[in-house]
């Protein structure tokens, strides 16, 4: 039996009452566990297993011989106030919802990366100042978690950011993976920002979706198999 913190991901049926949920666990990085009864309708205290970013202490099961584990105990650690009631905000946690699960397949601990998102999601469920911009802020810090992140660049004389070798250049790459521009420069300035500082980032709409797009590429060029993001179009459309 262990203690740790988790942070649901997803789930999927198992049966009629039944559903294995995926977290990513403080102790552990990302397991499954099965939740029996979440589906019936009376278990209304189990339906949290269903709500994606959920922040829980767990008590749990855990044998490394096995791929499923079993929840014996648990508590919300932080109840949400806002994101199951803002629309902005649910389409935000889908995204990195979905993105967390393409991200995070290792099965061991990281504390500054579990760290990095516990305190993301709480951030996400108070107020946010420049709220469009989250999704754009999580995924270039939770880059720099990842081992491919980028720091802020001070020459002036970099025109453009080649997202395949992950560098500022000042001239055109052999290839398509870069940005420029009026891209670049947004570019530049989020990776200045912190979350409270998110209105410093003014976009419009297509200048948000060109920065997600790069942002996507940049993934795309550095995680094996980060393709095909259903809550991609729902951003896309939202913004």
């Amino acid at each position: 039996m262990f203690s740790t913190k988790g942070i649901i991901l997803n789930h999927v049926k198992y049966s009629e009452t039944s559903v294995i949920v995926h977290v990513y666990t403080s102790l552990f990085g990302m397991q499954s566990y099965m939740v029996n009864g979440v589906r019936r309708s009376r278990s209304k205290g189990k339906t949290l297993f269903l709500q994606p970013l959920t922040l829980l202490q767990m008590e749990v099961t855990y044998n490394e011989k096995k791929e499923i584990h079993r929840i014996v105990d648990y508590k919300v650690l932080h109840p949400f106030v806002s994101i199951p009631f803002n629309q902005t905000k649910r389409s935000i946690t889908f995204f990195i919802t979905e993105v967390l699960s393409k991200v995070l397949r290792e099965e061991h601990p990281n504390e500054e990366l579990f760290n990095f998102v516990f305190h993301a999601v709480k951030v996400l469920d108070g107020e946010v100042p420049g709220l469009p911009n989250f999704h754009l802020f999580f995924l270039f810090q939770l880059s720099r978690f990842l081992g491919f992140g980028v720091s802020y660049s001070t020459d002036l004389s970099n025109t453009f950011f080649d997202l395949q070798n992950s560098e500022y250049v000042n001239g055109e790459p052999n290839h398509p993976y870069f940005i420029k521009k009026e891209t670049l420069n947004n570019w530049i300035t989020l990776s200045k920002l912190n979350a409270d500082e998110l209105t410093q980032l003014e976009l419009k709409s297509n200048q948000r979706r060109e920065l997600l797009n790069a942002l996507v590429i940049y993934y795309e060029l550095h995680i094996l198999n980060f393709v095909s993001l259903k809550s991609l179009d729902i951003l896309q459309t939202l913004y």
